[in-house]
């Protein structure tokens, strides 16, 4: 193995599992957990699998990772659970694994769905949904063969926020005709991370240094940095409540104020043009909090009036004389997300509850889509159709921002 580079390795490791799959389908029994293991046990990976352990009977059986330290935290969430480093040999050795968070580097994300779906697993991927569009149209080929479900962590699609401002926008007309979006992102962070004491050669994974597996988001062999990272949330939004309209063609431009041989940007702009000449813009860095008061949103300007989606919480219209109106999810109703009922006041006390309100709500409202359609075998919130879209319009954004060059879209990229 360590003559192998890393995408060879992550083949090979599809192509092993795919020996000990079989067609199965999972469901959590009165007497029995749902069991699900977490590949990629990182920040944002503990963060998936607590959400999905607040839903009753679920059950961390295993962790696969490769950095002590990681391992090491997730295991507060899972005590007993199994620690694996190859997700190839998890996937044969576990044969009551029903499903899989997969939260690993952009560049593996295909690889490592794929071979839980061969394995007859279902597959919760955080986002963006793959590396490229055809890694991207893989993935939603070997569900449609296997039966799987596949869910992508764009946790929008699970806010009933969005689901509102949809309706205001479309079907009410709340603010006329839809002229421009700004997508906006900022905050006073950066991924650099400091680097622990650890003494591992990681190069049988493919990662010439700790570095670069700790600050993985900094290089571009691994991701693609901003665009990808943060712009997929937002260009779906953008994309969604603007009816499904899609872009055209995009520009974007890019800089990496920090002196420290990063690869990928951290201030970054792309400027869409889509269907219906309506400009949408995303635009993020790291280096200030101050855009509208609010470190990220969506604002959506028409010719009647305007509509501000700020940090997944709350909605705000603006009508022609700039008057500020909250309108509440509770005009939204009961609500039916992908077969799941949400009551109006259920949703109405997630508004009006301190800290992260609809945004947590959110998440943990995703993964109770991802267990009720492990259940009923259903399709989920976000489905990969919805993650193929998303990362169609931010890597070829991505495109244009390290190339400085326009970028076109055929109707194509997006199926």
């Amino acid at each position: 193995m360590p003559d192998m580079n890393r995408r060879g390795f992550l083949q090979s490791s599809a192509t092993t599992v795919a020996t000990f799959a079989a067609s199965r389908s999972f469901a959590a029994t009165a007497n029995e957990p749902l069991h699900f293991a977490l590949i990629g046990a990182g920040a944002k990976g503990r963060h998936c699998a607590n959400d999905m352990l607040r839903i009753p009977d679920t059950k961390l059986t295993c962790i696969c990772d490769i950095n002590p330290e990681s391992v090491s935290e997730a295991k507060k969430l899972g005590p007993d659970a199994r620690i694996y480093e190859d997700w190839s040999e998890l996937l044969a050795s576990e044969s009551d694994l029903q499903a899989v968070i997969i939260a690993l580097p952009e560049d593996t994300h295909a690889s490592a769905a794929i071979a839980a779906m061969e394995a007859g697993r279902d597959v919760f991927c955080e986002k963006p949904m793959a590396y490229s569009i055809d890694e991207a149209r893989q993935m939603n080929a070997v569900r449609e063969r296997t039966g799987q479900v596949l869910q992508i962590g764009q946790q929008r699609r699970s806010n009933p926020l969005y689901y509102l401002a949809e309706q205001l926008v479309q079907k009410e007309g709340i603010i006329g005709e839809v002229i421009r979006v700004d997508a906006f992102w900022d905050r006073w962070e950066d991924w650099k991370r400091p680097l622990p004491n650890i003494e591992k050669d990681f190069s049988r994974w493919g990662f010439p240094s700790l570095d670069h597996l700790i600050n993985w988001r900094l290089y571009r062999k691994y991701g693609h940095g901003l665009m990808t990272e943060n712009g997929t949330h937002q260009m779906d939004a953008c994309s969604w409540v603007l009816g499904g309209k899609l872009p055209k063609k995009v520009c974007g431009i890019g800089v990496a104020r920090y002196s420290d041989q990063r690869e990928t940007y951290d201030a970054v702009t792309a400027d869409y043009l889509f269907d219906g000449d309506i400009l949408v813009r995303f635009s993020q860095d790291f280096h200030q909090g101050l855009n509208y008061g609010w470190s990220y949103g969506e604002l959506f300007l028409g010719n009647e009036g305007a509509l501000r989606i700020t940090a997944e919480q709350e909605l705000i219209h603006y009508d022609r004389q700039r008057k500020a109106t909250k309108i509440s999810v509770a005009k939204l109703g009961d609500f039916d997300l992908a077969g799941l009922l949400c009551p109006v006041t259920e949703m109405v006390q997630a508004e009006q509850s301190s800290g992260g309100g609809l945004r947590d709500y959110s998440y943990a409202l995703e993964f109770r889509s991802f267990v009720n359609a492990i259940i009923n075998r259903t399709t989920p919130s976000c489905p990969g159709e919805v993650g193929l879209r998303s990362i169609a319009m931010t890597v070829t954004g991505a495109e244009a921002q390290y190339s400085g060059e326009y970028r076109e879209f055929d109707p194509a990229m997006f199926v």
